[in-house]
């Protein structure tokens, strides 16, 4: 059964199984299409795609070594304390196509939140974007802090105000700098959370999603223009076409390839396009970096062609375990990468060979990520979950409890269990309080 067919039995009370499932099959299409639903593919569930993860890592990685080999001149001169002439002479100018491994980034992210947020309650999509988010965040913030401020990188030593603003994620709203320049693709992404919410909130169905990709057109190509810098903020124009073009290519997958999705990934991948090749305020800074657009122009179409590629099911025979664990480590890596590597390469680029150093540095980088992942990140977000769940299961404020003493401890006679509670103090009136 696909999950649209799950979920119209679930509301009315019918429960297949496999030997009626042909049976039923037809009533609940007719359901489904009533209900203004448009059927799923068959076997689509909210999993994770192997090939996804592979481009996930690729990006990832693309932009690791962007920072070691591929900065503008001036960045290489104050990471590595000499020209880039005379540490990646050659390798230079083709590692600094790797800064548009975030653009990647923002296609697949638009793919993977839709499939990841559809069924899911608003608190269930809150509670899985916070976890996923924060927990690897947190980490690389107190292990960046550490570097930039006990030892000599090549980040300075920002304001106190700065970090405690960077925990919040909220820097960019609050016109803080970022701690470690990175964490500026963070901010595309909760304004993405955050207004695709409120189709969560709604409900995710094909028809909304779309009205969603449409909407957020439109208010692409009317943010720069309104000069309204709230709206610009919100709306991220230079970012928003991948993440649009990343929806409906999930909504393809989904379901079908449909003219309609075709031309909302067309529309984004000329305003990708447009922001990506504008002289002034768009992606690129030309003064520092300055290719030929034509190769601008392949890559982007490239990004957008292996995403489609997934979309219409060309990768689902891709199914190596392997490709999902190097997905685990992207966020990990993309975190912790730049103030450790950066601090390396400023420490010994000239006592290494450059290639070298890079390549153990990556290494490490990259053993550090999983064990940052699989022993601090997971149960930080174990833990969150949990917490949350349960403070978001009833929002009503706690009862008042009558005095019974101070701190107490007593066991849990079925389970052996050490309860604690805090009991409160109340007088013997209220009006007292």
């Amino acid at each position: 059964m696909t999950q649209t067919d799950r979920t119209v039995s679930a509301s009315a009370g019918v429960t297949t199984r496999r030997g009626n499932e042909a049976t039923v099959a037809r009533p609940l299409r007719q359901a489904a299409t009533a209900a203004g639903v448009i059927g799923t593919r068959r076997g689509v569930r909210r999993e994770r795609l192997p090939a996804l993860d592979g481009l996930r890592f690729l990006a990832a990685l693309s932009v690791v070594l962007f920072h070691f080999v591929g900065q503008t001149p001036g960045a290489m001169r104050v990471v590595w304390g000499r020209p880039y002439q005379s540490t990646f002479p050659e390798l230079h100018r083709y590692f600094a196509f790797g800064r548009l491994g975030v653009d990647l980034f923002f296609l697949i992210s638009g793919f993977v939140i839709c499939m990841s947020a559809w069924g899911r309650t608003p608190r269930d999509f809150f509670i899985s974007r916070v976890t996923r988010l924060y927990p690897m965040y947190w980490i690389a913030i107190v292990v960046s802090a550490c570097v930039i401020y006990l030892a000599d990188s090549p980040f300075g030593h920002p304001h106190p105000r700065v970090l405690l603003a960077n925990f919040t994620m909220l820097q960019a709203a609050l016109g803080v700098a970022n701690l470690d320049p990175v964490y500026w693709t963070l901010w595309p992404e909760l304004c993405f959370y955050l207004t695709f919410a409120v189709v969560v909130w709604k409900g995710l169905s094909y028809q909304r999603v779309v009205t969603f990709c449409g909407l957020w057109t439109v208010a692409t190509v009317l943010a720069p223009a309104a000069h309204i810098p709230l709206l610009t903020l919100v709306v991220n124009p230079v970012s928003a076409p991948y993440f649009i073009a990343g929806m409906a290519f999930h909504l393809m997958y989904r379901y079908r390839p449909a003219p309609l999705l075709w031309g909302i990934v067309a529309l984004s991948w000329l305003l990708a396009l447009h922001f990506l090749l504008a002289p002034t305020g768009g992606r690129n800074n030309w003064d520092t970096w300055s290719p030929w657009r034509g190769w601008l122009i392949l890559a982007v179409t490239v990004f957008f062609l292996l995403i489609a590629a997934i979309a219409v099911g060309w990768t689902r025979k891709i199914r190596w375990r392997g490709l999902t664990v190097a997905g685990t480590l992207t966020f990990p890596l993309y975190l912790l990468h730049d103030s450790i590597g950066m601090t390396v390469a400023h420490h010994y680029g000239d006592r290494v060979d450059p290639l070298l150093l890079v390549g153990v540095t990556v290494s490490t980088l990259l053993v550090l990520s999983y064990l940052a992942h699989r022993f601090v990140e997971r149960p930080i977000a174990l833990a969150m979950r949990c917490a949350l769940n349960t403070a978001l299961s009833s929002l009503q404020p706690p009862t008042l409890q009558p005095f019974r003493g101070p701190f107490r401890c007593r066991q849990n006679p079925s389970s052996g269990r050490v309860d604690s509670k805090i009991h409160h103090v109340q007088n013997s009136s209220p009006g007292e309080f």
